[in-house]
């Protein structure tokens, strides 16, 4: 499943665009645009095969640069212009969260991750860590990454600052803090986290900021965002699992991003979907108490076990993340609370402490 971000979305065409061309001989088509290719990542198998799919493709003449290490690609975008980047979500035990943010400050370049794994976790940590679009490795094809990059290059729009930026800066300073899959630190170390950790808090600051100022806060139900997401992490469940939704009988009006709300939405109710999936019962409930939104996630029976590495650190960036996006919005989420998972945000901007 190809899968691009944001504005790369393709539109939908009109129907004279979409009728057949006649063609004769003498006809020969457009010529292939002149492109240049960064694959990065440490399988060979993976990289021999990404090469010969670009080698093929057929609205363009690509050329195929390839990067085993984070020293490696950030030399060759150094050394020469890339058009795209194809990057592993995960190499040498670790994924790749930070290596697209220094990609994206060398380089106004667009990255799509690949993936073996079909995951909603890697989808929207991806996109908040400013790549592009997110490719299955099953569907890698020719004609699959021809229709990619013919959508994704002719509409390139200006870097996205503000709120990306920040989110960028926020992701950066997540994984520098060491907090994913990261064993207890010893004493000697905790003057180190203590400085990674304030830089962190510096990024959450800066990201409350664009989101307030810089990210097209509008008010509207919050409602709404719940029911789809809900209804997506339904579509998980197995025999036996389900996720319930105890909906109000009012609107609740929220002041706010829409697009970090959205967000944060999905990104905390996936631990509901994470539990249908495992077999058991999550109940999501929503409620408004002294101007503020509380939701919560309560599971029963089946417990997700993500055996997976990469799983595993997927799952733990997008709880990183999601606490992130609720300091955004002014508020702070829980997990494995006493009473369920527990997310916290204010229904009004004024309610915000500076």
């Amino acid at each position: 499943m190809a899968r691009l971000s944001g504005p790369f979305i393709p539109a939908i065409e009109d129907a004279a665009a979409r009728r057949l061309r006649l063609v004769d001989a003498s006809d020969t088509g457009a010529a292939r645009r002149a492109i240049t290719v960064l694959h990065i990542g440490d399988t060979p198998e993976d990289t021999f095969l990404i090469g010969r799919l670009v080698g093929a493709l057929p609205s363009f003449s690509a050329t195929f640069v390839a990067a085993g290490t984070r020293e490696a690609a950030l030399s060759a975008l150094s050394r020469q212009p890339c058009d795209v980047v194809l990057c592993e979500f995960w190499m040498a035990g670790r994924t790749t969260m930070a290596l697209i943010d220094e990609i994206k400050a060398v380089a106004d370049v667009p990255v799509i991750l690949t993936s073996a794994l079909d995951n909603d976790d890697i989808e929207l940590i991806g996109r908040r860590a400013g790549a592009d679009g997110l490719l299955m490795k099953s569907d890698l094809a020719v004609a699959t990454l021809d229709r990619v990059f013919s959508t994704l290059l002719p509409r390139r729009q200006a870097p996205r600052r503000d709120a990306a930026s920040m989110l960028r800066a926020l992701m950066s300073n997540l994984y520098a803090a060491g907090l994913t899959l990261r064993s207890e630190q010893d004493g000697d170390r905790a003057a180190d986290q203590e400085v990674r950790r304030a830089a962190l808090q510096r990024s959450l600051v800066d990201l409350e900021a664009a989101s307030r100022f810089g990210a097209g806060v509008q008010r509207f139900d919050a409602i709404a965002f719940f029911v789809d997401a809900v209804k997506k992490q339904a579509l998980r469940a197995e025999a036996g699992g389900a996720v319930n939704f105890l909906v109000p009988s009012l609107p609740l009006p929220i002041e706010t991003s829409p697009t970090l709300y959205a967000d944060l939405v999905e990104g905390f109710l996936t631990e509901a979907g994470d539990a249908a999936a495992a077999g058991g019962t999550a109940t999501v409930s929503l409620k408004a108490t002294t101007g503020r939104l509380v939701a919560t996630v309560r599971s029963s029976g089946g417990e997700a076990v993500a055996i997976d590495a990469e799983a595993r650190a997927a799952a733990a960036e997008r709880r990183l993340l999601v606490e992130g996006l609720a300091r955004a919005c002014g508020g702070n989420v829980a997990f494995a609370a006493e009473d369920g998972h527990v997310l916290d945000v204010p229904l009004r901007l004024s309610s915000l402490s500076r």
